[in-house]
Order: C-alpha cells, then structure tokens, then sequence
C-alpha cells in the first residue's frame, strides 16, 4: 500500500442564475444630512432628507428638527497611518419627534452624517 493522496472526484458546482444575476449593495451606508450647531458647536438642529433620497439638499429653516437630547457622544480615530484616517465624533441624540439617530461629523472634511441603520434609527 502506498502514501499518497486520495483522490476524488471532483464536481462542479454553480449557483442558480437567481443568485449569479443578484447585485449587492452595501447597507448602512451614511447619508449626508445639514446640522445647525449651537454657540458650544454642539449639534442644536438636524435637516434629513426624504426618505427615499440620498442626495443633500439646501434645506428651509422650517425642515430644520430641533435636537432635544444627546444621549451619548464618542470619538472614532482609526486607520491613521493610511492616506485617508478615519477621525469622527459621533452623537446619538433625540429629535423633536422623539426618534433617536445616530449621526457623526466627519473631522477630516467638517461634513455631518447620519449612520441610519441603528436598532433605533428611523
């Protein structure tokens, strides 16, 4: 009896054509959104856009949703030793409405973000 690898039949196998022809999409991508910061630079006031867009629009005083809370706050510096680091401070706050976000600014542009996707997120 000799040493030596086994052999095995080898099958092919493929994916039905439903999952080869699915894209996929990244979730819990942040949305650009306009905040209005009070005289400390604290978050005051939070513009989100429609529901069904990404896109950041100029938006109305009236649009504007008055923070009432900021529940947690947290500081994010990652990955400094790439050409793009991660540096963000994150707020977890209570809107007017009584719904809780999470959004973030972005230090290395000054842009604001909301991270939807949040179990509380609406």
């Amino acid at each position: 009896m000799r040493a030596g690898k086994i052999k095995t039949p080898r099958a092919k196998i493929r994916a039905p054509q439903q999952v080869q022809d699915l894209e996929f999409r990244s979730l819990n991508l942040p949305v650009p959104i306009q905040v209005a910061s009070d005289k400390t630079g604290m978050p005051a006031a939070v513009a989100l856009p429609h529901a069904r867009s990404r896109r950041p629009r100029p938006a109305p005083k009236s649009q504007y949703l008055r923070i009432t809370a900021i529940n947690d706050l947290w500081q994010v510096d990652d990955e400094w030793w790439r050409k793009h680091p991660i540096a963000r401070r994150y707020y977890q706050i209570t809107i007017q409405d009584d719904r809780r976000l999470t959004i973030y600014q972005d230090r290395a542009n000054d842009q604001w973000y909301w991270q939807r996707g949040g179990e509380a997120d609406s």
